[in-house]
């Protein structure tokens, strides 16, 4: 889900970078420093750009810079603006960008590109920064002092060390780091009131997840397949909240409340370590998919009533008891609660569950309920649906 979710911020971020690339003028004959024109001949130069897709006026008469292909220039054409040469065919490394004091984008995503991040300590008005899905190495550079900063990408490279800081960052909306071999911890997210989305997953994060509060804007955030440990933060006050994922951590404690959370799309916090009770999903009209697999969860399965857009929901191998809930009203395609304590009748099987999609044993259902039923033969897609059972008790229900 981490991928998935990296193309719906690249969408997001492709509306600002064309939003600030219209303000800008493409003017022929503008003059620009002879150090912004001799740092575009770097990147060039250093990034192969003989063997570019598109390079039209690339090393053209002093003059031009701001027509060359990619190239955009502030409202008087007087310094480069942004940078945009993403699914290019870029080789080689990013050189130095010190002397773009101007840029306020910069795009050089899905491209071959290698050695590091260079510093962007001197981009005071950098706005989006993305070298996502590149084989960029090393750590990180500084973020401080990028107080205009609004989108920050580098998914899917090979960077090592930790994150950096992100304090004074207060127009950040958006950063993903996921897919790279970052370790550490997670830096505080205190302050940072436009972000949106943070995906930080895939990585070799550990220490905790710092608290959430107060980043009321924020709809995506996933930190999952790491090494995180300590519980999961408060989500009070993250009304705007749609995606949220801390799956395939070592994460500890309860859930916390879910209440208020009416956008919630999206819950994945299986393979942790997490004890307690599944928090009530009540007001949730929006949720698609909980997940809290493979954990140490405890009481039962609460009230699905009123989850008309559910799908998939996926609570086995944990120690649950009590009864199946009703199920009607749902849309649920994909239903797992095996390798549990459940004991009730079961329900009525969705016409809706995706064949072969749900999983219901081994749990000690009564007696009365390991009777042939065809729809739940389709859903898990054993027939009878209750064989995986008679392969965990070798025979023997609890008649």
């Amino acid at each position: 889900m981490g991928a998935a979710m990296i193309f719906r911020f690249r969408i997001r971020a492709c509306v600002v970078v064309a939003a600030i690339v219209s303000a800008f003028s493409c003017a022929a004959n503008a003059t620009i420093p002879t150090t912004e024109r001799d740092a575009l001949i770097a990147l060039y130069t250093n990034t192969n750009g003989a063997g570019w897709v598109a390079s039209t006026g690339w090393n053209g008469a002093a003059g031009t810079e701001c027509t060359w292909f990619g190239v955009a220039c502030d409202g008087t054409s007087a310094h480069v603006a942004s940078i945009s040469l993403s699914f290019n065919n870029l080789t080689g490394t990013i050189p130095s960008l010190d002397d773009l004091s101007n840029l306020q984008g910069f795009s050089v995503a899905f491209n071959q590109l290698t050695g590091t991040i260079p510093s962007l300590s001197g981009l005071s008005n950098l706005v989006y920064f993305d070298g996502s899905f590149n084989q960029l190495t090393g750590a990180i550079p500084s973020l401080s002092g990028l107080g205009n900063l609004q989108g920050f990408y580098v998914a899917f490279n090979q960077l090592t060390g930790t994150i950096p800081s992100l304090a004074g960052l207060t127009n950040l909306a958006n950063f993903l780091v996921v897919g790279n071999q970052l370790s550490g911890t997670i830096p505080s997210l205190s302050g940072l009131s436009n972000l949106q989305g943070f995906d930080g997953s895939f990585n070799q994060l550990s220490g905790a997840i710092p608290s959430l509060d107060g980043l009321g804007t924020l709809s995506h955030f996933d930190v999952s397949s790491n090494q995180l440990t300590g519980t999961i933060p408060s989500l009070s006050g993250l009304g705007n909240l749609l995606y949220f994922d801390v799956s395939s951590n070592q994460l500890s404690g309860t859930m916390p409340s879910l209440s208020g959370l009416s956008n919630l799309g999206a819950l994945y916090a299986g393979a942790n370590q997490l004890t307690g009770t599944i928090p009530s999903l009540s007001g949730l009209s929006n949720l698609v998919y909980f997940d809290g697999s493979f954990n140490q969860l405890t009481g039962t399965i609460p009230s699905l009533s009123g989850l008309g857009n559910l799908q998939g929901f996926y609570v086995g191998a944990n120690q649950l008891t009590g009864a199946i809930p009703d199920l009607t009203g749902t849309a649920l395609t994909n239903f797992l609660v095996g390798a549990n304590h459940l004991d009730g009748a079961l329900p009525v099987a969705p016409i809706s569950l995706a064949a072969g999609g749900s999983t219901l044993c081994p749990n000690d259902f009564p007696a009365s309920s390991y009777v042939e039923d065809p729809a739940w033969d389709a859903a898990t897609g054993f027939t009878p649906w209750y064989t995986p059972c008679n392969l965990i008790f070798a025979n023997g229900f609890e008649f």
